[in-house]
């Protein structure tokens, strides 16, 4: 790396999948300030997971609340797709 390479810190801080691990709970309002904040960084310097935070908040705003009824009267063969994509995205 030169000198005028920038440093990223979203790897150096709180790597990106440890943003995906913690979506849901900074979501919920679950993170204590000092972890809130260390993903505020982060978002401010990582547009992959800001983007990846936009998708669920989309997906939140979409789907509402869905109760466990609902969700396992969701045909199989999507719920199987939905799961997959989820798990893709952790990766």
């Amino acid at each position: 790396m030169s000198d005028s390479e920038p440093i990223h810190l979203e790897h150096a801080d709180l790597p990106c999948n440890q943003f995906v691990e913690l979506v849901t709970e900074y979501l919920d309002d679950a993170l204590t300030p000092e972890e809130r904040a260390r993903v505020d960084e982060h978002l401010g310097i990582c547009e992959d997971c800001a983007n990846v935070l936009a998708q669920w908040r989309l997906t939140i705003e979409l789907t509402g609340e869905l109760r466990h009824a609902e969700v396992e009267s969701i045909d199989p063969t999507a719920r199987a797709s939905l799961m997959a994509a989820f798990r893709q995205a952790r990766r």
